[in-house]
């Protein structure tokens, strides 16, 4: 009768170039006949012991006796198929692993422990936080890549030095805690925050998170966020700004203001210019689909507008066009108002030329450009304020952000149907629904919906043939062949 062969190890199918099996680890401990388990993982003749703590100690006959069993009424045979899940969990991690990045010892220790090994450049949470910041600003994200640069910068001071990847549910609750009480340091209290600053920054911390997993260094059953379990960490929901507008008739009493130029004669003359064209941005914010003014200073006179006879934009989103497909475009209807304020405050229409060439004042550096329009919004709240107050008499602190939730909220209130809404301020519908946008909502009816964001009564003029030129007579025709 043959002897039974004798196993000192569960073995599973290798991951690429990687062997991973299940052993008793005999290397160091010399004090007692009891080892620990271990899973090691062998690339290359290069060895990896990861010690587990989810098996007991183990005496090595013992440990062999499992590892060779092979009658299923064995006693031991629920011991070797217990081991044997946790060893195929293991090759599973390696198994995703993979799909990120081409194995390493080096790289599976880390995948592992979360400990960032000497020479190992950017492979820890915080260095795939600055990584992610770097790549927003070549993409031209600036703004965007200072939101998570102040994110990081609140987690460095609250948490301090994070090494690798030992980041936990413990470390983000420690980071909360101090963004909603403030932590003591040198004996003063810091880094409390607002609610929604908190908000913000925990979600750029969740994009990172969820980078960190895609990437095969982080798992999914350490994810520290949700809104339902209680026992994670719960990100704050930003507040409802649905007073946070203008209707349809104090959008056209601030436009009855802008086209009569009717400001307080106490004003001089300079910074009668300034509210003017201020009040104009505001008003074409509002009439160009709620756009913001990152969008306003990249807006062109394309090849959209001259094909269509000056009667319509087309721009892409700045804050999703990095991450929209090519269908997911902003088409503007150029209704009479807001030709009225391009008269006055834009530039002349020439191809690919700037529309409003005020607010980036030729810069072409995406860093200084976020700097002018964080002054250019904080200009036209300053100055919308005064409007308001004291030409109108109105309690109301507008700022540019009020523009996009009131043309939402006018249309909506007017009947416009919400995919329409949606799809004029450049949310992210999926490639199915925006694929067919533009059969969809032709230009006639971007006309028709628009023009209910202002009151105005249209004026018949008696128009002098005689005197038109071929460009305006073209026009004329235009509109009579539309009625």
């Amino acid at each position: 009768m043959a002897k039974k062969s004798i196993k000192t190890s569960i073995n599973c199918n290798p991951v690429d170039n990687c062997w991973i099996k299940l052993v008793l680890d005999k290397r160091t401990n010399k004090a007692t006949d009891e080892y620990p388990v271990a899973i090691c993982f062998t690339i290359e003749r290069k060895r990896y012991y990861f010690k587990l703590t989810s098996i007991a100690y183990q005496k090595e006959k013992y440990f062999n006796e499992v590892c060779s069993v092979t009658n299923s009424r064995s006693l031991l045979m629920p011991v070797y198929k217990e081991w044997e899940k946790i060893l195929d969990g293991y090759r599973e991690k390696v198994v995703k692993l993979n799909k990120t990045q081409s194995l390493t010892i080096d790289a599976i220790r880390t995948y592992l422990t979360g400990e960032q090994q000497y020479g190992e450049v950017g492979m820890s949470f915080v260095g795939v936080w600055e990584n992610t910041i770097n790549r927003m600003k070549i993409e031209g994200r600036v703004g965007t890549a200072e939101n998570y640069q102040w994110a990081l910068n609140s987690f460095n001071r609250i948490v301090g030095k994070v090494v690798g990847f030992k980041v936990d549910k413990n470390v983000i609750a420690k980071w909360d805690d101090g963004m909603k009480n403030g932590v003591k340091i040198d004996g003063v209290l810091t880094g409390k925050i607002a609610d929604a600053t908190r908000g913000m920054y925990l979600r750029t911390c969740r994009v990172v998170w969820n980078e960190c997993i895609r990437q095969g260094y982080l798992t999914e059953d350490k994810y520290p966020f949700s809104n339902k379990d209680k026992t994670l960490i719960s990100i704050p929901r930003g507040k409802r700004r649905q007073q946070s507008y203008l209707s349809v008739d104090e959008m056209t009493e601030l436009y009855k203001i802008f086209k009569e130029k009717r400001y307080p004669v106490e004003w001089d003359y300079s910074y009668k210019k300034r509210a003017h064209d201020s009040l104009g941005l505001f008003l074409a914010q509002y009439l160009c689909n709620g756009f913001n003014l990152a969008d306003a200073g990249r807006l062109t006179y394309n090849r959209t507008y001259f094909a269509e006879g000056g009667r319509a934009f087309e721009f892409m989103r700045k804050k999703t066009s990095a991450r929209s497909n090519s269908m997911s475009v902003v088409i503007v209807p150029i209704i009479e108002p807001l030709k009225v304020i391009l008269d006055e405050i834009g530039a002349k229409p020439e191809k690919d030329a700037y529309v409003f060439p005020q607010i980036f004042n030729g810069a072409t550096d995406e860093t200084l450009r976020r700097k002018l329009t964080v002054q250019e919004n904080s200009n036209i709240k300053d100055r919308m304020n005064r409007i308001c107050k004291e030409v109108l008499g109105w309690d109301k602190v507008v700022s540019g952000t009020w523009a996009r939730h009131s043309f939402a909220t006018n249309l909506k209130l007017a009947g416009v149907e919400e995919l329409y809404i949606s799809e004029s301020m450049g949310h992210s519908q999926g490639n199915d629904v925006t694929s067919g946008y533009q059969d969809m909502y032709p230009l006639e009816i971007r006309f028709r919906n628009n023009n209910k964001l202002l009151n105005i009564e249209k004026e018949e003029k008696t128009i002098d043939i005689d005197k038109l030129s071929k460009k305006e007579m073209k026009e004329l025709l235009k509109k009579l062949m539309e009625k």
